[in-house]
């Protein structure tokens, strides 16, 4: 019963472990992946209504219907991605137990030969009349070769790690894999929208897996937000002095953070991602201080500007394009009425006004991955695995019958310069050598 079950297993592991099945499995999910980057990932509903009508498919068959049965919306994190995903480590796994690690122990056997071979083989064969073993064995040794001698047989390998660096490529592959499928099941983002000057938690969580759990035990604080325009007056980068706190709130970590520089908390990662304008202060003839909200109006080409309705009668325009303190006052005509700086003072249907503050606001997305430090180690070892790969595994065997030398190599690339050092070492012994085809 123990026999037939080993049979079973083992029949399972080597198709599992099929180099067709394992490149099946690589196609799939290279073809769902370019579906992820044509079909925008994780919009609302509406979104893929409007820009994938039923009434007029793209390429006859893609609409939102299908979108959204087949969780092409958020292909990365859907559950046969993830199968497909388990599937191809299992091959890898299964492959390297049943081939690579076996091929690994045949490399290290001494081989030897006891008489000449006569059937035909791969490789190269080489004769040398009247030759000395110990002379082709000594050249062999610097070259690099390891040698093991026995009687008249000599056998030489070189480069065995060339057979460690498959298997280590497929183990690299598998920890980026394990640490994907971690972060898909236990991390999360929150995106958040916060004032300067406000302390802010976790609350607005876009996504999380279904083993997530977030985090209460910290609160966030923005101590300042900033922006550094170019020469042009365009954007150029927004930077957000963030605090963390515990939960007695005492300060833990501060950094001024960046696009492309973010804060890390133990496994917590904060990313500088927006920017926006909460509202302004502004001062009324002297007396009083009004706090008024701005609405963000979005155009095409990424660009912005802020609005309120500002004055007695409430019917003139407040426009805001940025934080360089510039402003302007439109009519309900669109007629410029008046324009200024922050601390200008103007007048408004006979108010004095001075806009006395602007208050921005920083968007924060907060990104927690337990496997990211898995999928960096696995790029780290698979950098140097696919270098081991490239190192050629080379065997040579020679045996002695009568005044003939017989000479064998194998390798598995490379086979040009395998066989030009094998001449060249044998023309330094200063022998006639017949090559045999």
């Amino acid at each position: 019963m123990i026999f037939r079950f080993n049979q079973v297993f083992w029949r399972f592991v080597y198709a599992v472990g099929n180099l067709q099945f394992a490149i099946s499995l690589l196609l799939l999910i290279s073809f769902f992946s370019s579906i992820g980057t044509f079909i925008e990932q994780e919009k609302t509903i509406d979104f893929y209504e409007v820009n994938y009508p039923i009434s007029s498919p793209i390429f006859g068959f893609i609409n939102s219907d299908l979108i959204i049965s087949f969780g092409l919306n958020h292909v990365y994190t859907t559950n046969w991605f993830l199968v497909l995903i388990l599937l191809f480590g299992s091959s890898l796994l299964a492959c390297t137990f049943s081939r690579q690690i076996p091929s690994l122990k045949m490399a290290r056997v001494w081989k030897f030969l006891n008489k000449r071979k006569t059937n035909k083989t791969s490789g190269m064969t080489f004769s040398i009349s009247e030759a000395s073993l110990g002379h082709f064995s000594y050249l062999l040794r610097k070259s690099d070769f390891n040698i093991i001698q026995r009687g008249n047989s000599i056998y030489a390998y070189k480069g065995l790690v060339g057979k460690v660096g498959p298997i280590l490529v497929h183990l690299s592959i598998i920890f980026v894999l394990i640490g994907s499928v971690i972060g898909f099941l236990f991390g999360f983002i929150s995106q958040e929208i916060i004032p300067k000057g406000e302390i802010f938690h976790l609350q607005n969580v876009v996504s999380s897996g279904p083993l997530s759990f977030i985090r209460n035990d910290f609160e966030g604080y923005v101590r300042d937000f900033k922006i550094a325009y170019t020469d042009q007056g365009l954007v150029d980068q927004f930077y957000s002095d963030l605090e963390v706190l515990n939960y007695e709130m005492k300060p833990k970590l501060r950094k001024t953070i960046f696009v492309n520089e973010p804060l890390r908390y133990e496994d917590i990662t904060f990313y500088q991602t927006d920017w926006g304008v909460l509202n302004i202060e502004v001062g009324v003839n002297n007396s009083k201080v009004m706090t008024i909200p701005l609405s963000q109006i979005s155009l095409n080409g990424n660009s912005r500007f802020w609005v309120s309705s500002i004055g007695k009668s409430k019917n003139l325009l407040f426009v805001l394009q940025d934080l360089t303190g510039k402003y302007m006052i439109y009519s309900p005509d669109k007629v410029l009425v008046a324009s200024g700086e922050i601390g200008h003072k103007i007048f408004i249907e006979g108010d004095e006004l001075r806009i006395l503050k602007i208050v921005p606001e920083t968007g924060i997305q907060v990104k927690s991955d337990p496997g990211v430090a898995l999928v960096y180690f696995g790029f780290f070892c698979l950098i140097f695995s696919v270098v081991f790969s490239y190192t050629s595994y080379a065997q040579i065997w020679a045996v002695r019958q009568g005044n003939q030398v017989w000479i064998y190599g194998t390798t598995n690339r490379a086979i040009y310069f395998f066989e030009k050092r094998i001449l060249d070492i044998l023309s330094t012994m200063k022998f006639e050598v017949e090559k045999f085809i």
